[in-house]
């Protein structure tokens, strides 16, 4: 059969399932490819790595990378992407066996992993081209990145989980795949390259503003979420019996320093502090946090 008549009747017969509110229809995540001039000068515009990690465990002081996975893009004004290159992703051998887990995640077996090394050099000098480095669950790939690459260390990072107001957009989680599967598409199995790539498409889509004002990708958002500047307020000297109240109100604690905190946006922060007065807090501490500060 030929494929263009394949792909033609599968998608009139997926626009028909659409109509029926019975159905829900998903689409595969389009192939990889790379969109660069011909010339290979990069564009101009601000440059973001999409990075994503796959690990032996979650601890960055005592596991380490088996996988790693970058792709860089070029983007305009209004989040417009103008070029885009990779994903490029390597393996490294842990030298010890992976825990069983580990591979039930990630497709990858002692085997996949033996004799393979990730091009370090490579690595750090694409992550040192980008103006902002961007992860689905930016903490935890921040720690395992900087830990490797120190000579990135204070890059500024955003975060598609934390930093897009999911709920707001009408979807009803936050992990990658299931934000994906509510946007109509699907993708392959765990591995980095694919969740970059996935992730990337997932961030290509368009929607309404809640309040309606525009109809913009959610790349669009998420820079313009990591660009505002935003305040962390700090329950320094709050009881200890305070601790139910302020895990309520979305504190989360911050063992280094001993307390509780929560960011907000700028304007948020004189309603917080009406807040903790109220409940018979002291005076919150505030800091201004940026993106080379957030997720740290």
């Amino acid at each position: 059969m030929n494929e263009n008549y394949s792909n033609e009747a599968s998608e009139q017969l997926a626009e028909r399932l659409k109509r029926d509110e019975r159905y829900r229809v998903l689409r595969a995540v389009p192939d990889r490819y790379t969109n660069m001039p011909e010339d290979g000068t990069p564009p101009d515009g601000r440059c973001i790595a999409i990075v994503d990690t796959e690990t032996t465990g979650l601890d960055p002081d005592k596991d380490s990378v088996v996988e790693l996975a970058i792709m860089l893009l070029f983007v305009g004004d209004y989040g417009r992407v103008l070029g885009h290159l990779g994903p490029i992703s390597w393996l490294q051998d842990p030298k010890a066996v992976l825990d069983h887990r580990i591979s039930l995640i990630t497709g990858l077996e002692d085997e996949d992993l033996r004799g393979q090394m990730i091009d370090d050099e490579f690595a750090w000098k694409l992550l040192a081209r980008a103006d902002l480095i961007l992860a689905h669950n930016a903490p935890f790939d921040l720690s395992f990145i900087e830990r490797r690459y120190p000579q990135i260390a204070g890059k500024p990072w955003a975060c598609s989980c934390s930093e897009i107001d999911w709920l707001a957009l009408g979807f009803d989680g936050y992990a990658q795949q299931h934000l994906l599967m509510q946007a109509g598409w699907f993708s392959r199995a765990h591995r980095a390259g694919d969740d970059v790539w996935s992730l990337f498409w997932l961030l290509q889509q368009r929607q309404t503003d809640p309040n309606g004002d525009r109809v913009r990708t959610h790349l669009a958002r998420l820079i313009e979420a990591s660009d505002r500047l935003s305040v962390m307020v700090e329950a320094r000297s709050a009881p200890y019996d305070k601790k139910d109240v302020l895990k309520a109100r979305g504190y989360s604690w911050n063992p280094a320093g001993r307390f509780w905190q929560k960011e907000l946006p700028e304007g948020d922060v004189p309603f917080e502090e009406a807040w903790a007065y109220r409940n018979g807090l002291p005076a919150l501490a505030t800091r201004s946090v940026t993106a080379s500060e957030r997720h740290r």
